[in-house]
């Protein structure tokens, strides 16, 4: 970690002299923003203070687990301006670009609040009073837990879930090269505070419908390699995503499976989200770092997730990103795919 304790401090004191916050982040929200959102909540709440979590999408369906009822808003104008203007201080989450708020954007901008950020992404605006961010770490849930520490706020089972989730899913299940001594150091202390890694693995991994399970079958049959066997991507159209009854947002982890082929550095997948709209997923084993060609369509992530949206037919989108991914791996012509 790149960050002191001297660099928490300041953030520590704004939290603790808050009374009015609002916490939110990016629009799609994963488990990293919301696990920290809803640890960061209880924590505050915990000493007395008024909290909301408003978000600017709904929580996916595999991370639902993890909230109370009424404890994560959904946006609603009407309802929320009010209590926006009145916060005095906003914390966004695992995100550091005001666009990622989507709808909340503009409120959040128009706001005379204390706004603090807590990220671990490699890009940033100048929008906040306090910015918390370092790219070496594996989560955003690992700079809360020492935000928490050093603002002396005590763990619970009810802060410690939360937290474990966020840090469990964006490391990769503790897999990810970010993922460090520290890490595990931290997520032994959330566990003796009364995190469940069992049961946060069973809500992540094994609570699937069985219309997800089809789905995979689905995107493994579409699967091809291009370039020399290192890139293999695959796609699902509207279609599909209909004809299983699928949200968009509850197959983010299929995009994995092709990385387990020998060989392969680079899985893509493009869901289709309308005619003219294809969601791309890209993960890397490491060769290729993924944000970069996410950056080059207008996405973001992480060296070995990231993801971004392209307006235009599937076809077209599939044909753009390929030729970048070569691109970016080397292959100057275009190479053959393969089944």
């Amino acid at each position: 970690m790149n960050l002191t304790k001297a660099d928490f401090e300041p953030v520590a004191k704004a939290l603790l002299e808050a009374r009015t916050l609002c916490l939110t982040t990016h629009v799609k929200s994963d488990g990293d923003g919301i696990g920290s959102e809803l640890a960061l909540l209880r924590a505050l709440r915990g000493l007395g203070k008024r909290v909301r979590v408003i978000n600017d999408t709904v929580v996916p369906r595999g991370l639902q687990f993890l909230a109370e009822e009424g404890e994560i808003l959904l946006y609603d104008p009407n309802r929320d301006e009010a209590y926006l203007e009145e916060a005095d201080t906003l914390v966004v989450l695992d995100v550091a670009l005001t666009y990622r708020l989507g709808r909340m954007e503009e409120a959040f901008k128009r706001s005379r609040a204390v706004k603090i950020c807590l990220d671990h992404h490699t890009e940033s605006d100048p929008a906040f009073d306090y910015l918390l961010s370092d790219i070496t770490v594996g989560s955003t849930g690992e700079l809360l837990f020492e935000l928490l520490k050093v603002a002396g706020i005590p763990l619970d089972a009810k802060v410690a879930n939360p937290l474990y989730t966020s840090i469990s899913v964006d490391t990769g299940s503790f897999a990810y090269e970010r993922c460090t001594p520290r890490t595990f150091r931290i997520a032994s202390e959330l566990v003796a505070a009364g995190a469940e890694p069992y049961r946060v693995h069973l809500n992540l991994n094994w609570q699937r419908r069985l219309a997800e399970v089809k789905l995979e079958g689905d995107v493994i049959q579409k699967l091809r390699l291009d370039g020399s066997g290192e890139i293999a991507y695959s796609e699902v159209s509207r279609d599909t995503l209909q004809r299983y009854g699928i949200d968009p947002m509850e197959i983010p982890t299929v995009v994995n499976i092709p990385l387990s082929i020998g060989g392969v550095e680079l899985a893509l997948l493009f869901v289709e989200l309308e005619p003219c709209c294809v969601n791309v997923s890209a993960r890397s084993k490491g060769k290729l770092q993924v944000n970069t060609l996410a950056r080059r369509f207008g996405g973001g992530g992480h060296p070995l997730a990231a993801g971004f949206c392209v307006r235009a037919p599937l076809d077209v989108v599939q044909a753009r990103v390929l030729e970048a991914a070569r691109e970016l791996l080397g292959y100057p012509a275009r190479l053959c795919d393969s089944a």
